[in-house]
């Protein structure tokens, strides 16, 4: 009897084997799928190819900030971040260094190369959830793997791919889970806004700059939910939530005032120049027209004529998957909308970069493949020959990706060695120094990271950095008692003029111990590192 029961649950453990393998065979072989494949294998043997080329490359400024606070959080070396950055990457960056994982090329591994396939993976699975044309996910997702503004800095320790994950999952959760009612591993619908909440607080906890993709959700769930919203229960809620948004504007810049100086200038001009930063993400390369902008112009174009067509639609969405792709224009149409009216109208920085236009991106390539996808439809009714329009359109795709591999790679190589003598100046100071001793430099942040020491600048105090001169320095290198000064090309608007020659003019002080350069022939000094003898500076 016991025998027949093993037999019959042997039996029954090969038949369920067998309809998991079925269902692995059938999910495999599906079309979709196939092409999902494919694309995450190209996805990663890129991204991969970028990571082996910058795997030892020199941190800059931002980077090394963010990871000197990181050592710093893991007590390897004092480090005070900046008011304007927010601990977030940081503090997961030190998680590593605790449990005793330094190596770079690890780090760079898991903190960048990881984060950077997530994302391309998440604008997929959204624009999945949003379009029934399967080509607008799988074209966006093209781009984002090349577009050479997120290959650049997807090498880099920032934390501008930190802040997309997370926001990227609020728009998941928002569109997988809110709208089309699906569960999404344990997040419920029931319980969506709660996670769109979480994930989008994260995202800003890692990088403040991801703020105004925030303003785009709640306008989009007040017009999903309009009904909802101002009924005889939803009015309450709204004035509340009013009178706390004003306090808290009134409440912020004495909580930051440093974040708040650093984003709110509303001293400056209006910054419509802003507007060119779709142009810039899709520039021309090597007399290739810039395709994927043109496109992106026809599908707000597209966009606007159809929101004129179908205005009465506006009144009667609600939260579910009725039109679908009319919400999910909207609500790409409201990302971009929000993220440029920050930098236009708040931030108002003439000199923008294009990184920080990377909270509009699920807008810009939903938008951007919308007219794409829109224009060859309409071309093949007029053609009548579907083969010719998906070679036509092949052919487009392919010379806009172009365009960008071939923008991502110039500027990834070109910059691969930048501030190297930095580097090596760093490493040098942490081998011929002992950890309790000081050191002067402009570079304080890189030689903070690199050298493990505590790193000084030219100034006694931030506040008086205007009135600072050689007198007040000749004063403050008795009290702070410095091991070596590294003066360098790299950072001339954090290094005062004097500086320059302030050695020269107290050699009988300090002697030059190590020289690095610009070129080869070494006659262009870069940085030099001097060792103090005595403190009698006169």
């Amino acid at each position: 009897m016991e025998n027949l029961k093993e037999e019959n649950a042997k039996e029954e453990q090969v038949k369920i084997e067998n309809v998991k393998e079925e269902k692995i065979k059938a999910w495999l072989f599906k079309k979709e799928n196939l092409i999902a494949i494919g694309l995450f294998i190209f996805a990663f043997i890129f991204r991969l190819y970028y990571f082996i080329i910058t795997k030892n490359q020199p941190l800059w400024w931002d980077e090394a900030e963010y990871m000197s606070a990181a050592k710093s959080y893991a007590g390897i070396v004092p480090y005070e971040l900046s008011g304007r950055r927010l601990p977030g990457f940081s503090m997961i960056v030190s998680l590593f260094y605790r449990v005793g994982i330094s190596n770079e090329v690890v780090l760079r591994f898991f903190i960048l190369l990881t984060p950077s396939l997530l994302i391309i993976l998440l604008v997929y699975l959204i624009l999945r959830e949003m379009y029934k044309d399967k080509r607008i996910a799988i074209i966006s997702t093209l781009i984002l793997t090349v577009l050479w503004e997120n290959v650049f800095y997807s090498n880099r320790f920032q934390t501008e791919n930190f802040a997309l994950l997370f926001q990227f999952l609020a728009i998941y959760v928002l569109f997988r889970t809110y709208i089309n009612k699906r569960n999404l591993a344990f997040i419920k619908p029931k319980y969506s806004l709660i996670w769109i909440a979480i994930f989008s607080i994260i995202a800003i906890l890692f990088r403040p700059g991801n703020l105004p993709f925030v303003p785009a959700i709640f306008l989009f769930l007040v017009l999903i939910n309009k009904s909802k919203v101002f009924s005889k229960k939803g009015i309450p809620f709204v004035i509340i939530f009013l009178i706390l948004f004003i306090a808290a504007l009134f409440i912020a810049p004495k909580m930051f005032p440093v974040m708040y100086q650093e984003y709110y200038h509303t001293e400056k001009s209006i910054a419509w120049n802003n507007l060119a930063v779709f142009y810039g993400f899709y520039a021309p390369v090597n007399q290739i027209p810039a395709l994927f902008f043109y496109a992106f112009i026809i599908g707000i174009i597209i966009f606007l004529i159809d929101l004129a067509i179908n205005f009465k639609k506006i009144k009667t969405i609600s939260n579910d998957s009725e039109n679908s792709e009319f919400k999910s224009d909207i609500f790409n149409f409201l990302v971009i909308l929000c993220v440029l009216a920050f930098f236009i109208f708040i931030l108002r920085n003439e000199a923008l970069e294009f990184r920080w236009f990377f909270p509009l991106l699920t807008g810009m390539l939903a938008l951007t493949n919308k007219g794409l996808t829109t224009f060859f439809s309409y071309l093949n009714m007029i053609l009548k020959n579907k083969t010719i329009i998906n070679i036509l359109l092949i052919i487009f795709v392919v010379l806009g990706l172009y365009t960008q591999i071939v923008h991502a790679d110039s500027i990834t190589k070109l910059k691969v060695s930048s501030y190297e003598q930095v580097k090596e100046a760093g490493l040098w100071l942490k081998e011929n120094s002992n950890p309790k001793d000081v050191i002067v430099s402009a570079s304080v942040t890189q030689l903070t990271y690199y050298s493990e020491r505590k790193i000084e600048d030219f100034y006694y105090n931030d506040s008086e950095k205007e009135k600072a001169n050689d007198t007040v320095f000749n004063w403050y290198i008795p009290q702070l008692k410095p091991r070596y000064l590294a003066v360098s090309v790299f950072e001339p608007g954090f290094t005062p003029q004097w500086a320059y020659d302030w050695p020269q003019r107290h050699n009988n002080s300090l002697a030059p111990v190590m020289f690095y350069f610009l070129d080869e022939n070494k006659q262009q000094p870069a940085l030099i590192i001097y060792e103090f003898k005595n403190y009698d500076i006169i």
